[in-house]
């Protein structure tokens, strides 16, 4: 089986979760990372189904759409649930994860800088409090959100997590994740592991 999956060279969550399913399972696959110029062609040639990245080729089949790719590369490589109540709640948290992510798509659209600065606020104090509480109840207090495995769950959820308080976007704080203690240590935990250590130290930044 030939697995090839295109994503820019940026360790976002919505196509660093299966690169990592895919790394830890030990399933090779070719990595493939396109400039932006490489994207627009793409998508003016009308390569990409949606016009969007990430997607999956096998065998030459293309695949779509962040959370179909991360089920499948997560069932190959072993971070996929075979229970089917297990397996909901992973998805559930996928689907968690691309709803706190469209709440700061308007923000990165917004040219204002004031209009940007008071959209960033409200992400910050009420939004993303309010979402990240959420999250926190439906989660495993243990070391890994949906059982005892490692799934694509906890790899999404760190990525994005980590996206979050990495300072990158302007007016959300570092600490954003102060009073949520799974989800807090659920970050150390992905972040320590040293196979996610390795895989990481290809960025020169991490984010």
């Amino acid at each position: 089986m030939h697995i090839a999956l295109t994503y820019f060279d940026f360790p976002f969550w919505r196509a660093e979760v299966s690169r990592l399913a895919l790394h830890l399972g030990g399933v090779e696959f070719e990595d493939r990372r396109p400039s932006r110029e490489a994207f627009r062609e793409m998508k003016a040639t009308g390569q990409l189904p949606y016009g969007q990245l990430p997607v999956l080729e096998v065998d030459g089949v293309m695949i779509a759409q962040s959370a179909a790719i991360a089920r499948f590369c997560g069932t190959l490589s072993g971070h996929y649930p075979t229970d089917p109540l297990a397996a909901a709640r992973v998805d559930e948290l996928l689907d968690a994860a691309n709803e706190i992510t469209l709440k700061v798509s308007p923000t990165m659209r917004e040219k204002d800088p004031g209009r940007r600065s008071a959209m960033r606020a409200e992400l910050a104090t009420v939004t993303f409090p309010e979402w990240l509480g959420r999250v926190e109840g439906r989660v495993d207090d243990g070391e890994f959100l949906v059982g005892d495995a490692l799934t694509i769950a906890d790899l999404a959820l760190w990525r994005l997590l980590d996206w979050l308080t990495s300072g990158m976007l302007e007016g959300i704080p570092a600490d954003l994740l102060a009073g949520h203690p799974r989800l807090s240590r659920h970050v150390a935990t992905i972040a320590a592991r040293p196979d996610v250590i390795a895989w990481m130290a290809r960025y020169d930044r991490v984010g």
